[in-house]
């Protein structure tokens, strides 16, 4: 059957906009919620540090909050609730500013010396009623970083955070918890400190196949491709090690290979292939757990499940 080219690029962008509300990813967003609300009641803003490892979602996270506080415009000029903005590599103190600059849609972010850069962004913060700042890659304030520089540059955050009265949340790899040990001061701005892991369906197994039959559910299929049918769980866990992003990207390709056939759900010969392709490289396993026969994996689980390590 001959696939409709426009009607398959449709697809494929509802399928990379799925997002799953899952209940720590609920919880932390009510957390984020706290701060933006609850700081103006407060002697000090309410901060808050999220860590995680590449792929377990803080940026769907990050992507969701913004959502729900969006810039809008008004008489007087553009609101901006919630502004997000990345820590540069190597991370300066007039590399930060200029950062968070040009997230606020500052021209010419780089202009000025640190204290013009300083200035400018504590006018631009009140004059677009920001009410809450979101600063990634938090870990890369501890690369490349000497004890000065990271000591320096916390400081300069916490500085904006008593000049602007307003709550920050750093984002960024578990090493970002480093940071806040060089800066007891800052550190004890940031109570609030969740971890977003990957998913273990070893240790999880019912939250992991609510996860996968929500994720089914919102494909766009004519039927529904059984990913919590027999072992089909733990094939997946296994090929992608519990991490949503190795998951979206192969749900991902396999639904394009679906759609470019006319087919009607995904099958396991599309997921062998697009493990092959995207992701047996990076995870170096074994064998592809698609291709696996049931009682392989039964005793691939079992090992993992004696060795009491994860995937």
């Amino acid at each position: 059957m001959r696939h409709d080219p426009k009607r398959v690029h449709e697809l494929l962008k509802k399928i990379a906009t799925i997002r799953i509300r899952y209940p720590l990813f609920n919880a932390i967003l009510a957390d984020m919620e706290r701060c933006l609300t609850e700081s103006p009641d407060l002697r000090e803003p309410l901060c808050m540090l999220i860590t995680g490892d590449t792929g377990v979602g803080k940026s769907t996270l990050i992507d969701t909050f913004h959502g729900m506080h969006p810039p809008h415009s008004t008489d007087e000029g553009t609101e901006i609730p919630v502004l997000v903005a990345s820590v540069p590599l190597p991370a300066t103190i007039g590399g930060l500013f200029s950062s968070i600059l040009y997230g606020m849609g500052a021209p010419f972010p780089d202009r000025g010396n640190i204290e013009f850069k300083r200035r400018r962004l504590i006018e631009l913060l009140k004059r677009c009623r920001t009410r809450l700042v979101i600063l990634d890659e938090f870990q890369h304030l501890v690369e490349r970083g000497k004890r000065q520089r990271i000591e320096a540059v916390a400081d300069a955050i916490k500085s904006l955070i008593n000049q602007s009265g307003i709550p920050f949340l750093l984002v960024g790899m578990p090493a970002a918890h480093s940071v806040l040990e060089y800066s007891p001061q800052l550190a004890g701005r940031f109570p609030l400190r969740p971890e977003l892991p990957s998913f273990n369906w070893l240790e999880r197994p019912s939250d992991y196949e609510r996860l996968l039959a929500c994720f089914e559910q919102a494909l766009p299929f004519e039927k529904p491709s059984g990913f919590c049918d027999d072992t089909l769980p733990a094939r997946f866990y296994l090929a992608t090690g519990g991490n949503f992003r190795s998951f979206t990207t192969l749900i991902h390709d396999a639904s394009r290979t679906v759609l470019m056939n006319g087919g009607v759900r995904i099958e396991r010969e599309q997921l062998i292939r697009s493990y092959d392709k995207l992701l047996a490289t990076n995870r170096r396993l074994r064998a592809n757990p698609f291709q696996e026969s049931n009682t392989a994996i039964e005793h691939w689980v079992d090992q993992l499940r004696e060795t009491g390590r994860g995937c």
